[in-house]
């Protein structure tokens, strides 16, 4: 399956004065829950479904521990989590203030497995507009968006796949 994109317009103020770009914006395909993954997970392990619910809860509640006491969350080949800040900037060290912090928030920094599946990934255009255009790669598009490397998941049918038919026995 490909990584559904479309193309978003944006307007920047440049040196040679306001210049229109055309950036390529991901759009979701759906959402897999906790409890799909906990499903499959149990359907391709020894592992009964309530056991994988038990670990998935327990992780989660760990992870909000660990990031609230400053650490970075190493999960293996899924990746890293560390927590991020934003603040107002102050006048000096010794001015500033915990109040001058803003937000709080928590980077992803993928592991090896993931960026290796997103750099051979394929991608298709939502909207068919143009007729074909050049892929970044070099490789036409056709009108859907799809390069030709891409390739349907099903053998081009129409039937979706329900996502606990999918085979994961190769993991």
């Amino acid at each position: 399956m490909a990584i559904t994109f479309k193309v978003k317009e944006q307007k920047l103020t440049t040196a040679r004065g306001e210049q229109t770009f055309f950036y390529a914006k991901a759009v979701s395909n759906g959402e897999t829950s906790i409890e799909q993954l906990q499903k499959l997970i149990a359907k391709i392990s020894a592992i009964s479904e309530g056991d994988v619910r038990s670990v998935l809860m327990t992780l989660t509640q760990l992870v909000a521990l660990e990031l609230s006491e400053g650490r970075i969350v190493s999960l293996g080949d899924l990746g890293r989590l560390r927590v991020g800040l934003k603040s107002k900037g102050g006048d000096s060290k010794e001015k500033f203030r915990t109040q001058d912090i803003k937000k709080v928030r928590v980077i992803f920094v993928p592991g090896a497995l993931i960026k290796d599946n997103l750099l051979s990934a394929s991608f298709k255009r939502s909207e068919a507009k143009a007729k074909q255009c050049t892929a970044p790669d070099g490789k036409k598009e056709d009108e859907a968006g799809t390069t030709a490397e891409a390739k349907p998941e099903n053998g081009g049918k129409d039937k979706k796949k329900d996502e606990s038919d999918k085979d994961y026995t190769g993991l």
